[in-house]
């Protein structure tokens, strides 16, 4: 097992599917393999990305030996998402991603009726008790319907398995608040890190960044965390004006669904995620394409010429 930490670069692949909607394990032992040699400091699966509320428990467990197989060798440790309704399903799927060679866990607080805090406090209690696999706690309000509050984050990381909080904020000046308050109350050496890609190139965050975007796009979040954390502020500007736009097109466009799209766009098979969720329109993925054409276009000059990542097909 290799140490997890969630810091630097967490890459969240999407979870590939045949056009029926069945799993493409072959594609996805692709794309994890290459991402685990392209820099990135950790991939995770299953979460919002990987479709995780959308499979079932089979599923999930073929996807987590698929992409420790892919990434063996690497050096890249692994984590898996296992958010479910039922504390009793998300100590099932902790066992089995242990059991499958997983280095680390994300939990978000999911529910069909938001919880309190004295619940996700059990929940979390309950995992770290059960499994030895760091764990990473994860605010995600827009589908849990749940803001995880700095204290009791801050709280959970003294348990001995927390070693990180996965946050966000609708702002940089609301999640530098919320980073300042973490890191006041929370175990030292705990990690907080920031999950929304507006506010990573908005405020240039340091200690961690989550994202689905950076699985597809390693190269260039790679280039631009290495240009951040080395202090080349000049660099880190033109990175994340190379980046705005596309982040700006996927927010106008179902969360999802958008990201399945820019999968295709930079060479991932996969067809649309399941079914009540319905592909973005074929206008919508030709801008994507476009914007990612821009964006490896805009590569600042001082970046390195060759990052290691995967060489994608153009999008017809």
């Amino acid at each position: 097992m290799l140490a997890m930490t969630f810091s630097g670069v967490t890459a969240y692949p999407v979870t590939p599917l045949l056009p029926g909607g069945a799993l493409d394990l072959d594609s996805l032992e692709r794309s994890v393999a290459t991402l685990a040699r392209s820099g990135v400091d950790g991939i995770v699966v299953l979460g919002t990305s990987g479709l995780f509320a959308y499979l079932d428990a089979n599923e999930r467990a073929e996807v987590v030996r698929t992409a420790v197989r892919a990434a063996a060798g690497s050096g890249t440790p692994v984590g898996v998402g296992i958010s479910a309704v039922t504390t009793r399903e998300v100590l099932q799927l902790a066992y089995s991603a242990e059991n499958n060679g997983a280095d680390g866990l994300v939990l978000s607080p999911v529910s069909y009726v938001p919880l309190v805090s004295p619940e996700i406090a059990d929940q979390v209690e309950t995992v770290a008790s059960a499994v030895s696999l760091p764990l990473c706690l994860y605010n995600n309000p827009s589908t849990t319907g749940f803001t995880y509050p700095v204290e009791l984050a801050a709280e959970l990381s003294w348990l001995d398995s927390v070693v990180a909080f996965k946050d966000t904020a609708s702002s940089g000046r609301l999640f530098h608040s919320r980073q300042l308050l973490f890191a006041q109350q929370a175990e030292p050496g705990t990690v907080h890190g920031v999950s929304r890609d507006q506010l990573i190139v908005d405020e240039h965050p340091v200690a961690a960044w989550h994202s689905g975007m950076a699985a597809l796009l390693a190269p260039q979040f790679v280039a631009y965390h290495r240009a951040v954390l080395e202090g080349r502020e000049a660099e880190a500007v033109a990175w994340a004006e190379a980046l705005r736009p596309l982040m700006q097109l996927m927010g106008r466009e179902r969360p999802l669904s958008v990201l399945y799209a820019l999968a295709e766009v930079c060479g991932v098979r996969t067809g649309a995620p399941r079914r009540p969720l319905l592909p973005i329109p074929s206008h919508g993925k030709r801008a994507l394409a476009e914007a990612v054409a821009r964006l490896r276009d805009a590569a600042p000059s001082s970046s390195p010429q060759h990052v290691p990542g995967p060489q994608h097909p153009p999008v017809p």
